[in-house]
């Protein structure tokens, strides 16, 4: 099967990253797979640094009669060249420029969507007719990001994400690293969170809850992972001032090799406010086999269930938040408990092959729905 993945994505946010593992996977399970991805931007680079075939178009952020043309006849070329047999979108401009192609081209080749976003989606006829008329198939990366269409969808298909099991794993764990984090012994538990360094990602809610942590536990480290501007740097570094952890938090940025860091944790943090369409961060830690605390937000609870493989707390109560990562250090056993189950989890659900699996069952109904209506 020859499958074209689009998505105009600025940001190398999960989305992005879901499209190259897409790309990757099904070229692995033997299918042509090329990524279609919006000019000199880091998908771009990141299909090229992961050897996968990619094709750039403008994808100007707003309507461009110039930019988009160009980009309609290219990617008219594009498919008449290539021959897929699905398009596979990802974005709105992306996903809008495939519809009008089929529409202006009388194109037959059918269009599949996914949504990976919790913010509901306009109500309106034109979104109605993409949805419905224009695409084939309609895929959501849980139940909160297929709730988020509402009505306008006939049908939506809910595929949770998958991780690489033998890349997160418990054997990444490196005592050398904690050590450089401050956990120079056995009995330093080190608490992490690693997300991008944004508001909604709750690190100043974990900054609070780790200061109250840290006057139970005062030999407890934390240590903050993710890319984010100099400014976000700079006012998290005072927050952790201001709560005079300064001694025992390590911000990071960008971490290459984050399967370690996430293995050399003691407990894995997310404290999202909003979002979590999807979570790669919890995957990863679940399979990486470290015990896991969340806020209750987007698929979160949909793939952690509270006491079973994680715990689970209302978003910006940081002494919710403290209190579960206590929990967590003072009853060890749980930890260990909750950790186990939740690799066994992504063992049982998420793992790649099961993930193209379906994502081929939905292009394989797709194809059919196509030449049903030739």
């Amino acid at each position: 099967m020859r499958i074209l993945i689009t998505n105009s994505a600025r940001k190398y946010i999960g989305e992005a990253a879901h499209c190259v593992d897409l790309a990757r996977e099904l070229r692995r399970a033997g299918h042509d797979a090329l990524l279609v991805v919006r000019k000199g931007y880091e998908l771009e680079s990141r299909a090229q640094q992961a050897e996968l075939p990619a094709v750039a178009l403008n994808y100007s952020g707003s309507f461009q009669l110039t930019s988009d043309s160009k980009d309609l006849f290219a990617f008219h070329r594009l498919i008449r060249e290539w021959r897929p047999d699905v398009i596979h979108c990802h974005r709105g401009k992306d996903h809008w420029l495939a519809a009008v192609h089929r529409v202006l081209f009388q194109s037959k080749i059918p269009i599949v969507r996914t949504r990976h976003v919790v913010v509901p989606m306009q109500r309106h006829i034109l979104n109605r007719w993409l949805l419905r008329k224009a695409t084939s198939q309609v895929i959501a990366v849980s139940q909160q990001a297929a709730a988020s269409l509402a009505d306008m969808a006939n049908k939506v298909h809910v595929i949770y994400s998958a991780v690489d099991t033998d890349r997160f794993h418990p054997s990444q764990r490196d005592e050398g690293l904690r050590k450089e984090l401050g956990a120079t012994d056995a009995t330093m538990p080190l608490i992490g969170l690693v997300a991008r360094l944004q508001n909604v990602k709750g690190q100043h809610i974990f900054i609070s809850a780790a200061a109250a942590v840290a006057k139970a536990v005062p030999l407890a480290r934390f240590v903050l992972a993710g890319r984010g501007s100099q400014g976000k740097f700079d006012y998290l570094e005072g927050l952790i001032r201001e709560y005079g952890i300064e001694g025992r938090t390590v911000l990071l940025g960008w971490v290459p090799q984050v399967e370690r860091l996430l293995a050399s944790l003691d407990i894995s943090v997310i404290a999202s406010l909003g979002s979590e369409g999807s979570s790669r961060i919890a995957y990863e830690s679940m399979a990486s086999g470290v015990p896991l605390v969340a806020t209750q937000v987007g698929c979160l609870p949909e793939i952690i269930e509270d006491g079973v493989n994680g715990l689970l707390v209302p978003p910006g109560d940081p002494e919710a938040l403290a209190r579960a990562i206590l929990r967590l250090l003072n009853e060890p056993a749980t930890a260990h408990m909750l950790a186990s189950t939740a690799r066994e989890r992504v063992l049982k659900h998420h793992t790649y092959e099961r993930w193209i699996e379906e994502i081929l069952t939905i292009y394989d109904a797709a194809i059919h729905d196509a030449q049903g209506r030739q």
